[in-house]
């Protein structure tokens, strides 16, 4: 097959956005099929462009197998809602044209958030005649006005009209959570077009490293006991209550909590640290992908938070996988599907959502018994390998493509 991915975020880029797709794509080029990806100049989470892409309105580049168009995007820190709707709405006009001049494919995937690429999916497909496959990676706009970043009623009710006709035209929709499937059956009345492609890990980059012991020594955390978050630093991951786990906590002097990774909230919670002089809480800028195996096997624990919404019963974040496959034990603040997942793999300890409290208890515990540790972690790695290896999830895309494009070429 010939396979169209359309992306905000690709490699180089971080985030679970980003890694979703770059894996994907690389996994279904291993498996035989041409794959283009049209995706932004690389630009998040600094808003910065390098100067290769600066002055262009495309770049043709390949990454192995896979052909990659980048085009065009206002670049933003992403501060507010303008600046938001600006780099959004240039890769939808740029990914069209893009679309337009890419080689015959037979099927495009476009994923969301933001919303826009879907409709970028469903344009380009309708112009080139090929099929278009919906990759819902959150329930937008929901989340968008429960989180108040979209506050305007009409450009809310614009949003949820789009969001409807797209869940309409798609000729199926692939979500990462079986939750979501119930809300998108009733907001379409589609319910014979769903397909659950969840996030996952490789699980041959992501394994217990060895060169962890060179980060403890660069970062100063030799004799450390290191709490790990990694990623957006957002308005819904509820970081504020593990500050207040880490203040808590202050007495125990090799006890160390680290940030890694950007985002809205990141300024906020420095000023936090300095205000409370919270001196084993460091902050670091957002790594490459390639050495966050290296980061999280240099942790002790990790903790997977979420604000305290019913919005996030629904979620599966993937850096719970990532933690997982490394063999490290997590603490989960999020109640509903990512709890349910981690009591059956016995792989961390679930705690209440912003409840500072149990966060720090938790803490505690595997603080004070690392044989549990180990068994957690071990039991974490043993089941993210079995059911969400990338590799595994890839070949079910796979699968669900080449059902939907034979029974394209049965039409003609």
């Amino acid at each position: 097959m010939k396979i169209l991915f359309i992306t905000q975020y690709f490699h180089p880029e971080v985030g679970a956005a980003s890694a979703r797709i770059t894996d994907l794509a690389k996994e279904l080029a291993s498996l035989g099929h041409c794959v283009t990806v049209v995706a932004e100049f690389p630009n998040y989470p600094t808003g910065k462009l390098a100067k290769e892409y600066r002055w262009r309105l495309h770049r043709w580049e390949k990454l192995g197998p896979l052909h990659i168009l980048r085009t065009f995007v206002i670049v933003s820190k992403r501060r507010n809602f303008f600046q938001r709707m600006a780099l959004y709405i240039s890769f939808m006009c740029s990914s069209i044209l893009g679309g337009l001049f890419v080689p015959r494919f037979d099927v495009v995937i476009a994923t969301s958030p933001p919303l826009f690429v879907g409709l970028c999916g469903y344009v380009v497909g309708r112009l080139r005649g090929a099929k278009f496959v919906f990759d819902v990676r959150d329930l937008w706009p929901e989340s968008a006005v429960v989180l108040g970043e979209l506050k305007n009623r009409w450009a809310r009710r614009l949003a949820e009209r789009l969001e409807r006709m797209l869940y309409r035209k798609a000729d199926r929709i692939t979500v990462v959570v079986p939750g979501f499937r119930s809300k998108i059956e009733a907001r379409s009345g589609q319910k014979n077009k769903i397909e659950e492609i969840t996030n996952g890990v490789d699980a041959e980059v992501f394994v217990p490293d060895v060169r962890a012991d060179l980060h403890r020594k660069r970062w100063n955390l030799e004799d450390k006991f290191v709490v790990l978050f990694s990623g957006n630093h957002g308005l819904a991951q509820g970081l504020f209550s593990v500050m207040e786990a880490a203040e808590s906590l202050r007495d125990y002097r090799d006890i160390v909590f680290l940030f890694v990774g950007e985002g809205v909230e990141k300024e906020a919670l420095l000023r936090r640290k300095w205000e409370r002089s919270l001196d084993r809480t460091i902050f670091l800028e957002a790594q490459p992908h390639s050495r966050m195996p290296s980061i999280i096997s240099m942790s002790d624990v990790c903790l997977v938070p979420l604000k305290k919404n019913d919005l996030f019963r629904n979620a599966l974040p993937s850096k719970m996988f990532e933690y997982m496959v490394c063999g490290r034990p997590i603490i989960l603040s999020i109640r509903g599907e990512a709890e349910i997942l981690i009591r059956e793999a016995k792989a961390g300890i679930p705690v209440e959502p912003e409840n500072a409290g149990e966060i720090a208890g938790a803490v505690l515990k595997l603080y004070t018994e690392k044989s549990l540790r180990r068994t957690l972690g071990g039991n974490g790695r043993e089941y993210v390998v079995q059911k969400f290896s990338r590799k595994q999830i890839a070949q079910k895309l796979e699968g669900l493509l080449t059902g939907l494009c034979g029974r394209r070429e049965s039409d003609l």
